[in-house]
């Protein structure tokens, strides 16, 4: 068959000596296979990638992946400029723009607050007002309360865009 740095039939080892960890990094090797049984017992030509640890890697999630998230890094940067902010690179902890009189952190994706939303687009508004909802929690005796104010981000920005730099 081929020369590969482990036999079929017996659980690959990582590069540490572990057998059945995940390795650190995957280290990607090209594995052709022209025909015969391959590696998972099927019938057939292969050409993969395979890692030491018996990872095989998928070209079709690797690519929503890495879409998925530039996707979610442009919807951050121009979410962050459009209030006037700086928007910062890198993996910074709780911070992802500064502003003049703002900080900024961006979440998007499937933790949207639809429930909220919700009420926040149910408020009743006449022309020049905002709706603005207040969710508190008071967890009990000998806990302060608190609470949270939910706006538009058009409405936000309408009102409290600062200049872009």
């Amino acid at each position: 068959m081929t020369d590969l740095p482990w036999d079929a039939g017996t659980t690959p080892a990582t590069r540490n000596g572990a057998v059945g960890r995940k390795c650190r990094r995957h280290s990607w090797t090209h594995i052709v296979i022209a025909a015969g049984v391959t590696l998972d017992g099927m019938a057939g030509p292969v050409d993969e990638h395979r890692c030491s640890c018996g990872a095989v890697r998928d070209p079709v999630a690797s690519r929503r992946g890495r879409t998925s998230s530039q996707r979610g890094k442009s919807i951050q940067r121009k979410r962050i400029e459009g209030l006037g902010g700086l928007n910062l690179a890198g993996n910074n902890p709780n911070l992802d723009g500064i502003g003049v009189l703002f900080r900024y952190e961006s979440k998007s994706g499937q933790n949207f607050p639809e429930r909220p939303w919700r009420w926040l687009k149910g408020i009743v508004t006449p022309a020049g007002q905002i709706g603005v909802l207040i969710i508190t929690d008071t967890p009990g005796s000998g806990h302060r309360a608190r609470s949270v104010v939910l706006v538009d981000y058009d409405d936000w920005q309408d009102l409290h865009g600062e200049t872009p730099r």
